[in-house]
């Protein structure tokens, strides 16, 4: 698997059969565990033609945008959290 954003990325299995329909996407049929059989796109292979540059990651950037306006506005209306020392603080 070497499409970084597919869940079974960097795993190695058994090729069964290998799918190209015209018009479509193909597929690829491999073994994993006690019998079972997987159909995975070849695109998430190395088995792919024309293999576009994906990103290396599962964030994109309007993923990390929002992430980074979440915190902006936590930080915008969020307490302050409590300090662990201070006369507030219990004595032991």
């Amino acid at each position: 698997m070497t499409d970084p954003t597919h869940p079974l990325f960097g795993r190695r299995f058994p090729v069964l059969s290998i799918t190209h329909p015209p018009g479509r996407p193909g597929h690829v049929l491999v073994a994993y565990r006690s019998g079972t059989r997987l159909r995975i796109p070849v695109r998430a292979t190395d088995l792919a033609l024309d293999v576009p540059l994906r990103p290396r990651t599962k964030l994109t950037r309007a993923a990390l945008l929002d992430l980074l306006s979440l915190v902006q506005e936590c930080d915008d209306s969020c307490p302050d959290p409590p300090s662990a020392f201070g006369a507030g603080s219990p004595t032991t």
